[in-house]
Order: C-alpha cells, then structure tokens, then sequence
C-alpha cells in the first residue's frame, strides 16, 4: 500500500530535524527517511564528538599550564580512553533528545533506510514506497577523498572525520591532510593529547577562508604548540612502509612520514544513491541546481543544509531547514541564504568571522576600512593569561560595519555582537556607547568601537572644533 504525506524529508541530520519539527508545527503529515542514525553528522562524527575532543584536549592545556605557573607538580598522564568515554557519553546524552522515538511522540513519522527516488512524486525505501506533494534533500555531506589527485590513496589505511572518533589508540604521529576547521581543530586537539602531529595542505596559508592575518595568527599559535606545518606543497602519493607507517611525498620532493593518516580536505554532497535523474533533479557536477528559495528543478523537490550550501556549518544546515519548510508549506517565499552569516573554528583560541553573506570574498580581498584591537590590550585576557589574537572590524568608508574577525578565547560568543549590530544596521558608535561589563572579553568589542569612533572624530574637523572649544572653556573654568 503505498504511504502518502504532506511532506517527506530526506535525511535526518540537523537540517532535517529542523525542517520536521516545523513542518509539524504546520500542521503537515510529514515523514523523515534517514539512511544510517537520526542526528547524523553533527551528533555522531562532527560538531558534538568533535568540541568533546576539544574539551577534553583542553582540560589537559590547561593542567600544562598550571604545572608551568608552578600551580601544580608536573605528574599526570593522559588517559585516552577515558577522554574517548567523555566523547561516547556526550554524543548519547544528545541523542537520547534526538532518537526516533522521541520524534514520533512529537507526530513525526521515522523510517530508517536508504531512499531513492522512483518518480518526481515518490520515494521507495527497501521495496515500500511513499508519495508526497513536497520533498526536501537533506541528505548531508560525506568526508572528500581526493583519489584523482593523490597516487595509493586505495592502498593505505587512512582515516576521516566519520572515523577518527572510533580509533583505539592514541595515534604516535598523525598526519593531517588538509588545514581547514576539521584539520586546524584536531591537530591541536591530537596534539594536546600527546599525539606527535603534522599539519599538511597545498595552500600556504592554514584557514583559507579566513583574512591572511586570522590564518597566520593561528599558525603561530600551532607552532608555538609544536605542531608541524607543512604548506604550500601539494602532495602527490602516498604509501605504507614496511613498519607500517604512512609515507607522504609532495610535490617538491619533500617526504612526511606518520604512524596514521587523516584526511580532512573538505565534504561534498552525499546525494549519490538518490537517483534524482528519475525525479527529474537536475545535478551538475554532483551539486543540485538550486534557486535562491532553495528550489531544485523541479519546484515541489527542495534541497537544504550540507548537501547543497558551500557553508557546510550547522548554523547553515539549520537555518535552511526551516527555510525550505517555509518555503514549501507557506505562500510566498523567503531566500534560502540569511543576508549575514557567522561561522567559528574551534581552535584555541577560537577563531570566528560574521559578515555580510555577498561580500565576504571582498571582506578576504582586503577592501574594506580594517581597525584591530589587540587582546594584549584587553585586561580579562591578560588576567586569563589569553593575550594571543585579535578583534578586528571591517567597515566602509562611512562607518557600516561590513564583517569582523575574533581570534580569542570565546570568539564563538563575542561574535554575536558584531552579527547582531549588521542585522540591525547599529552604528559603531552605539556600540562604544554601550556599556559593557569588566573585566570581559567582550569589553574588547566596545574598546574597539570606542577606538574607531575617537579616531573617526580628532582625525576629523570636528575634532579640531572640540579641541578649540575645550580650550576657551579651560581658559574661563
């Protein structure tokens, strides 16, 4: 008998989730097909498991540090299947708020399964197949391995992002391919941890997305942690040796050997076993041709999250979810990517970005009025013994703010500020005149607007003009 709804999500990751529960909301009969576990990447091999290693691998920074102010006795070891627990409780404390049966109390139907299109109107899951008047790929994105461009990547034991969480052991020396949050974030993580880490990418500069200055700042701050960077040389081939261990060779000749290999060049689309060519989906380059409402070729079929948007971040893959149920069960449309976005590496310290959406390539060309605040100059960093990195605001020449850069502890957090005043066009001004907590790290935002607008004034006439009339006032007070 074949099953009909209003709605049918394919693929229960974040976007997914976010698309249901407000297509319930609506009032929709509304079924959600996931192929492997309800959660997906975010809760099972990304964001959760990984800010877990993040944590933990911190914790240990910080013991380092207390045994180097001289606050502790240097006599502790590193117990990584105890960290690997803290992980495994993390991810099932979270998806105990996400498993199917909670979904079906709150009138969400799950079927687990791999989906395939049959028509532009159904889907068939191991031989049962249901209809539905709107459909949403949610499908996600799958670690990229970069066959085509490195020789014996199929005969050497690597690992990904969907694998690394489940190794038994301490990797001795790891090797990174690909410098990016996934790359940045574990090496130091792995580093933290005892691991012997080296960091490896074709481009010269870790964090390409990032200005030239937030990547070299991160890079000293790697290197002072003794991680290797070897940029700017692509590799060629790799190999296992007769110990077993894993040897790289780059282009210029240069030769990197580990005991483990991880490779984290990026993700691309996981829509593959789909088969959107007998829905009618039209697919270029394994990416879905999408309009800006989110619509694929065929207007009914929508697609969100990771397995569309080059901002494959959770923030994204949320925000297009309930974007795409909008859009389907909701007159009139909304654009599928919000005007400003943020994004976070969660390195140590943090490294974040907001901007606005289509002016970001030109925030990263330097186009834009740049003003920076050290955080040597922010007394809750000093205090913190937190002085490595910066805040930094792009604006116009007449005083818009276009972005900002954080490198800093809880960049994640300062960064909202910065998003919230784009949203709602505040001046830098009012930011400097809003008076914000000490000792913060976020009085390092309001220094800086309080810098800029100082600046903006006695480099002015207007300044000249205070000047001259504080003078008269002295001479007569």
């Amino acid at each position: 008998m074949l099953s009909k709804y209003d709605i049918i999500i394919l693929g229960g990751g974040t976007t997914g989730l976010v698309a249901s529960k407000y297509a319930v909301l609506l009032g929709a009969k509304t079924l959600v097909i996931e192929a492997d576990r309800i959660g997906g990447d975010c809760t099972w091999t990304g964001c959760v498991p990984s800010k877990s290693l993040v944590f933990a691998s911190s914790l240990i920074k910080k013991t380092s540090e207390a045994v180097d102010l001289g606050f502790i006795d240097a006599d502790y070891k590193v117990k990584f299947s105890a960290v690997k627990d803290y992980i495994n409780k993390t991810v099932n404390d979270i998806y105990e708020e996400e498993k199917p049966e909670v979904l079906q109390r709150e009138g969400i139907d799950v079927l687990i399964g791999e989906a395939h299109f049959v028509s532009s109107k159904e889907v068939e899951v191991d031989g049962q197949r249901f209809r539905a008047k709107k459909f949403i790929i949610a499908t996600g994105a799958k670690p990229t391995i970069p066959r085509k461009y490195i020789e014996g990547l199929d005969d050497v034991p690597y690992l990904t992002s969907d694998s690394i969480f489940g190794i038994p052991e301490l990797p001795k020396h790891l090797l990174i391919l690909g410098a990016g949050p996934i790359g940045c974030e574990l090496s130091q993580a792995f580093k933290r941890l005892g691991s012997k880490v080296t960091l490896i990418d074709m481009m010269k500069n870790i964090l390409p997305r990032e200005l030239k200055e937030v990547s070299s700042e991160l890079e000293l701050i790697l290197k002072a942690e003794g991680i290797r960077l070897a940029l700017g040389d692509p590799v060629k081939k790799v190999k296992q040796n007769a110990k077993g261990e894993i040897e790289v060779y780059t282009k210029e000749g240069n030769k990197l050997i580990g005991s483990d290999l991880l490779i984290a060049v990026g993700r691309e689309p996981a829509i593959e076993k789909l088969s959107l060519e007998k829905a009618g989906v039209k697919v270029s380059d394994n990416e879905i041709i999408l309009d800006k409402y989110l619509r694929t070729s065929k207007k009914h079929i929508y697609a969100a999250g990771d397995c569309v948007t080059q901002y494959k971040f959770t923030n994204i893959a949320g925000y297009q979810g309930y974007i795409a149920v909008r859009n389907a069960l909701l007159p009139f449309y909304s654009k599928g990517m919000p005007k400003y976005i943020s994004w976070t590496t969660f390195t140590d310290p943090e490294v974040a970005f907001a901007g606005e959406t289509n002016k970001i390539n030109s925030i990263v060309r330097d186009e834009f009025e740049k003003h920076t605040l050290p955080n040597s100059q922010i007394d809750r960093a000093r205090t913190d013994n937190q002085v490595d990195g910066f805040i930094q605001i792009y604006s116009s020449t007449k005083g818009k703010i276009i972005g900002a850069s954080i490198v800093s502890s809880r960049a994640g957090e300062l960064i909202h500020e910065f998003l919230l005043a784009m949203l709602n066009k505040t001046s830098i001004s009012k930011i400097a005149k809003m008076v914000h907590s000490y000792p913060t790290y976020s009085m390092g935002n309001m220094q800086l607007a309080g810098n800029i607008v100082e600046r903006n004034i006695f480099q002015s006439y207007l300044g000249g003009f205070l000047k001259k009339i504080s003078r008269i006032y002295r001479l007569y007070k």
